[in-house]
């Protein structure tokens, strides 16, 4: 870490901390013993993060047959991980009030962008059958997190940013290392690593410019690339600049997707996204 960077992380001081039913919940999902009844019973504890998660559960998004009137039942049907990853979905959202909407980077704007690339992220790992595609959707998710902490802790920073993305037609990434020195890759794997997220998480928030520079995990590094890239292409949302993305080519080799697929697969993706609308509601 830069020491301009540390300097700043150090003068952060209130940046938020996820709930601690977070903590206790992906420790408890770890845990063989842990029983479905346990680990709703700590979720409940929290009534708002509770009405959350039922809300998505009873989604177009998972498309149950019937309502799930409890979190003991979602968690029997849809399984210990899909719940941990709808917790920690909906603390993030929560994580962050949103003190400039009326100002030039609009935070809904933003977390579309943010849920297109989850979306995206989950129908690759679908695609390419890469563990649980809810993890990838958290992945994607999270992938830009950097950005909402420099729009809210250095936000005269992030509008001289703004400024010179717009005025230079450059990346936000690279107007971010003229104008701070660091990324929001960089300050957003600093976030990751205080919340305590799984190293997958962190890998995909540090490397989703640069996949082949991750250390591990870099199909699922991959994968939140090429959604991030296909989520910006496609208009979904806004991610604070409007250039074409730079696509690393060694992504599609890596997950050995076809060119010709992209078309069926950016179909699904606009598809699975009108079904994700649900996120959006739980994170104004």
């Amino acid at each position: 870490m830069s020491n301009r960077m540390q300097d700043i992380v150090n003068k952060i001081n209130n940046l938020p901390t996820l709930p601690q039913v977070v903590e206790s919940v992906m420790s408890m999902v770890e845990n063989p013993d842990t029983t479905a009844s346990q680990l709703a019973g700590v979720i409940s504890k929290d009534q708002a993060l509770m009405s959350k998660v039922l809300k998505v559960v009873n989604s177009a998004y998972y498309g149950m047959p019937r309502k799930i009137v409890t979190l003991n039942q979602a968690t029997v049907i849809l399984g210990f991980n899909t719940i941990k990853n709808l917790v920690l979905s909906a603390s993030i959202f929560g994580a962050f009030e949103d003190h400039y909407s009326n100002q030039r980077f609009s935070r809904m704007k933003f977390w579309e962008h943010s849920i297109g690339t989850a979306v995206g992220s989950g129908v690759l790992s679908k695609r390419i059958g890469l563990g649980n595609p809810d993890e990838a959707f958290v992945a994607g998710l999270v992938h830009d997190i950097g950005k909402v902490v420099i729009d809210e802790y250095l936000h005269e920073d992030f509008l001289r940013i703004l400024d010179l993305a717009e005025t230079e037609k450059i990346r936000i990434l690279d107007a971010e290392e003229e104008i701070l020195h660091f990324g929001h890759p960089d300050i957003g794997k600093q976030v990751a690593i205080r919340w305590n997220l799984p190293r997958n998480l962190v890998m995909a928030i540090a490397y989703h410019h640069t996949p082949g520079l991750a250390e591990d995990y870099k199909k699922l590094v991959s994968i939140v690339h090429l959604a991030d890239a296909i989520s910006r292409i496609e208009g979904i949302g806004y991610g604070g600049d409007s250039q074409t993305p730079i696509i690393d080519p060694d992504s599609w080799e890596r997950l050995q997707i076809r060119a010709e697929e992209l078309g069926s697969l950016i179909v699904t993706i606009k598809e699975e996204f009108k079904k994700a609308a649900v996120f959006l509601s739980i994170a104004s």
